[in-house]
């Protein structure tokens, strides 16, 4: 058996170059948190530019579509970063950003609307494009995505959000869970609020995600090039409650994703919008610094990054 494949200094340089040259100031900022050269301060000064009075995220910070208002499904993104960085709730980011998502529930439907009819005014991909008669777009037939991701928030930042409306919004994410077969994002979203939630929500998450990770995960490396569920993203580290069962495939995966960084250090997305082809080409470049800092983020966590003398 061969061995794990590691990346090299002079690519995780490349890979760094990079990040410093091309990727949006939000992912540069992760990147040098995440990997000791910078401080999360720096991460919430740069996430504030995303951040509209209406306390909600907004300006393109998901690069698939270019709105510059609030959307819950851009503020969930936000959030991401927020969490990423171990935010205190008291921080004025977090508490803006959970009144906004407050705010915008929707009582009648009972979800959130992932964003506003607007978007179909900007350069956007296919899957964001709202449907005026279902009043959706086609990213929403999943119900919990972005539901249960959002309720994740309100488990981590429980201080800003009523305490029956919280359990209430847990009830139907795991009455849900109990009915449906998940699709990639709507698992995603799951798992983010089984990272948030008490110990008895979270088991019964897992549980049910393990029972169909058969049908969810990619295991194949000849389709790793198509956009599905790869191991990795679903285990970003050896301590996803998922790796054990996972782990052969996980290792296959890291090789892979090592084995397609491109020359200039980046990774590609393996997804395109079809449409509105030059935004395509200034979204494309956003999405090739957020991948190149989460591969690198992911390639640090399993070790499979040759820092040489200069271990990070």
């Amino acid at each position: 058996m061969r061995s794990p494949l590691r990346l090299s200094r002079p690519d995780f340089e490349k890979g760094k170059r990079f990040v410093r040259e091309k990727a949006r100031g939000i992912d540069r900022a992760l990147f040098e948190y995440a990997f000791g050269e910078g401080s999360r301060e720096r991460v919430w000064e740069e996430l504030e530019r995303y951040q509209n009075e209406d306390g909600g995220f907004g300006r393109a910070l998901e690069p698939d579509f270019r709105l510059e208002s609030s959307s819950p499904m851009a503020t969930t993104v936000g959030f991401q970063y927020l969490i990423a960085v171990d935010t205190p709730a008291d921080h004025p980011l977090v508490e803006r950003g959970i009144r906004y998502l407050l705010e915008t529930y929707d009582e009648r439907a009972g979800r959130w609307k992932a964003v506003p009819e607007s978007v179909n005014r900007v350069p956007h991909a296919p899957w964001w494009h709202y449907d005026e008669e279902r009043k959706r777009t086609s990213v929403e037939e999943a119900w919990g995505n972005p539901f249960a991701e959002i309720v994740g928030c309100f488990h981590r930042y429980s201080r800003w959000v009523p305490g029956d409306f919280l359990e209430d919004a847990t009830r139907r994410c795991l009455e849900h869970l109990d009915q449906t077969k998940l699709t990639m994002h709507e698992c995603l979203c799951y798992v983010r609020l089984a990272e948030q939630a008490p110990k008895p929500v979270r088991d019964r998450i897992i549980g049910a995600i393990r029972s169909q990770l058969a049908d969810l995960v990619e295991t194949r490396p000849d389709h790793w090039d198509q956009y599905s569920m790869q191991p990795l993203i679903l285990v970003k580290t050896p301590r996803s409650p998922f790796y054990e069962e996972l782990a052969g495939d996980v290792a296959r995966n890291l090789d892979y994703l090592i084995e397609k960084q491109a020359e200039d250090g980046s990774w590609d997305p393996n997804w395109e919008w079809g449409q509105y082809h030059e935004d395509w080409q200034v979204a494309k470049e956003e999405w090739k610094g957020y991948l190149t800092v989460q591969n690198l983020i992911t390639l640090k966590a399993f070790d499979r990054i040759d820092f040489g003398e200069q271990v990070t």
